[in-house]
């Protein structure tokens, strides 16, 4: 199957976020940051294309060949094609400027690594029905049958989806800030970028064979810009 020019990309999302630093020294700290994961949509770009070759029974002694790419699914006309839960936790070193009990307002940059890890991924009906429909029209070419897949019948097969998502890692960079409120609490702002993207496979399986009748591989731009506001409490 082919998907050049093809690909998914993460929509914006919101969620309660959780962050925890140690402070190595006054102006130096590690931070944990993590949440609840949140449910994102996964929107797709350019089509799927399977080339296609067989003989066509034409019925009056005639066989003619048949070689072309067949449209799969138009994955950009979608509002989306799946749903997915999307853990992405990050640990960072930051520096954080200004001297505690002195400046209120500290400003920091920081600098580490994300993971993300996508699970309870849905395809949405219309792209399953698509992908389903192109399994027997494959099953219909491996049986000889070019002139059913043609016509889009249904197979001896009984197709099914499944779609699986690689974890990955990438760097992250923030810029934030803190305000002291009191000696213990203070309010926090940041900004966090990500260069992130991981390899997601698409696959068709004939449930009565467990063969695969169609294979594809893609990636997810994830490339996040993470905004936080939130309270903190100094232990």
């Amino acid at each position: 199957m082919d998907s050049r020019g093809s690909g998914l990309e993460v929509q914006d999302a919101d969620t309660l976020g959780l962050m925890m630093n140690y402070y190595v020294n006054d102006n130096v700290s590690l931070q944990l940051i993590g949440g609840i994961p949140p449910k994102v949509d996964i929107k797709g770009k350019g089509e799927i294309l399977a080339p296609m070759s067989g003989i066509g029974h034409t019925g009056i002694g005639l066989d003619l060949p048949l070689a072309q790419d067949i449209p799969i699914t138009n994955l950009g006309s979608k509002s989306k094609v799946a749903t997915v839960r999307a853990w992405t936790p990050a640990f960072e070193a930051q520096y954080q400027f200004g001297k505690s009990g002195i400046n209120k307002f500290r400003p920091y940059v920081g600098l580490g690594i994300m993971y993300a890890h996508f699970g309870s991924i849905k395809v949405n009906g219309e792209t399953k029905a698509d992908l389903v429909a192109a399994g027997h029209m494959i099953q219909n070419i491996l049986d000889g049958k070019a002139g059913a897949a043609l016509d889009r019948e249904q197979s001896s097969a009984s197709p099914y989806v499944k779609v699986k998502s690689e974890d990955a890692f990438a760097p992250i960079v923030s810029l934030g800030a803190t305000y002291d409120i009191t000696s213990n609490w203070y309010g926090v702002a940041s900004v966090s970028y990500s260069k992130l993207n991981n390899k997601t496979t698409i696959d068709v399986i004939d449930r009565n064979t467990g063969n695969r009748l169609i294979h594809s591989s893609t990636k997810i731009d994830i490339d996040p810009l993470i905004t936080y506001l939130g309270v903190g409490y100094r232990f």
